[in-house]
């Protein structure tokens, strides 16, 4: 519950700057998608994951975007195998910086570096590609490794 509550609270502050003009609305983008994850000694689950983030407007070397990420995972539960006779779920919430290099008009490469504070904390790193079907809608694809848990992600990402 507290994790939810500081989702909101980080949402109502982007909202409040958003009001002052500080951050440019059109930049903010939503996003979700299933999660097919993989637990070491637990076997695999399909989960979900929500995403918030914001593209900032510079670029490095005139073409790489830079964007924040925060989001919520929820691995599901990991069928119980090789003697484990309970169910384990993996969640929580984390954040990211993702670099986006472009490919071509419609596609970019994905690098994701950034940290989980659920229950497997600690840093995670990522790639995929993404594929921009217009300016305001895009489809992605990520292996996304954690300490523990390693997910390969589908997700619909929305800009405002």
């Amino acid at each position: 519950m507290k994790k939810i509550l500081l989702v909101l609270a980080m949402m109502s502050m982007v909202s409040s700057v958003s009001a002052e003009g500080v951050i440019d609305a059109k930049r903010i983008y939503v996003g979700g998608g299933l999660g097919f994850n993989s637990l070491p000694g637990y076997g695999s689950a399909r989960g979900f994951q929500f995403i918030g983030g914001y593209d900032f407007d510079f670029k490095l070397n005139e073409d790489i975007s830079s964007a924040l990420e925060i989001g919520y995972m929820g691995s599901g539960d990991f069928d119980p195998y090789k003697g484990f006779s309970s169910n384990e779920d993996v969640s929580g919430l984390w954040a990211s910086m993702v670099e986006s290099v472009p490919l071509s008009s419609k596609t970019d490469m994905l690098v994701r570096l950034g940290y989980d504070f659920g229950d497997d904390d600690g840093f995670l790193l990522g790639t995929g590609m993404q594929y921009k079907f217009d300016t305001k809608l895009a489809f992605r694809m990520e292996y996304v490794a954690r300490q523990n848990v390693n997910s390969l992600q589908a997700n619909v990402v929305v800009k405002f």
